[in-house]
């Protein structure tokens, strides 16, 4: 069932490792720089390539990344990206939520950049029900173990003693 969007991910993520990425954006005079009032949009290389560096960290150097991008007050998109591409490599349903909100927020993308996005939305939302799934698959099965040894015990009182 979540086999499509991690694979799906995975081979963007390779994708994204194969193509370089700028240090800095080329401005020419196609494109004027950007503004104060007009931000730089997100696109979909940098994105993938920022994904590409978070699998790459250890998880320690995730923590450490994850602790100083919750320190901060206000996040720009880039900087959301990162965090919810931190969180996402969290096993927790908590962290996946908190991922999937910050995929939310974020608001200027390209085009290309929104599909990622989406995709990793998508590819969210199957984790957390996944596991929540598994977790109702667990308490239901010891729910059936917890009546099966009722059961067990209540055939063992009903069997008569043997006379000696």
């Amino acid at each position: 069932m979540t086999f499509k969007p991690t694979f799906l991910v995975g081979l963007l993520l390779v994708l994204g490792a194969c193509t370089p990425v700028p240090e800095r954006p080329t401005v020419t005079a196609a494109t004027p720089a950007p503004t104060a009032a007009q931000p730089t949009r997100l696109n979909a290389t940098a994105l993938l390539s920022e994904l590409a560096q978070v699998a790459a960290l250890s998880p320690e150097q995730r923590r450490h990344e994850l602790a100083g991008l919750e320190g901060e007050r206000h996040l720009d998109d880039a900087r959301r990206f990162q965090l919810a591409a931190l969180l996402e490599r969290e096993d927790s349903v908590e962290a996946l939520e908190r991922s999937l909100k910050t995929l939310g927020a974020i608001t200027d993308l390209n085009p290309r950049a929104q599909a990622l996005t989406e995709l990793m939305k998508r590819s969210l939302k199957a984790r957390i029900e996944l596991k929540q799934q598994t977790a109702r698959t667990q308490e239901l099965q010891d729910k059936l173990d917890q009546i099966k040894a009722l059961e067990k015990s209540l055939q063992q009182r009903n069997i008569p003693d043997k006379a000696p």
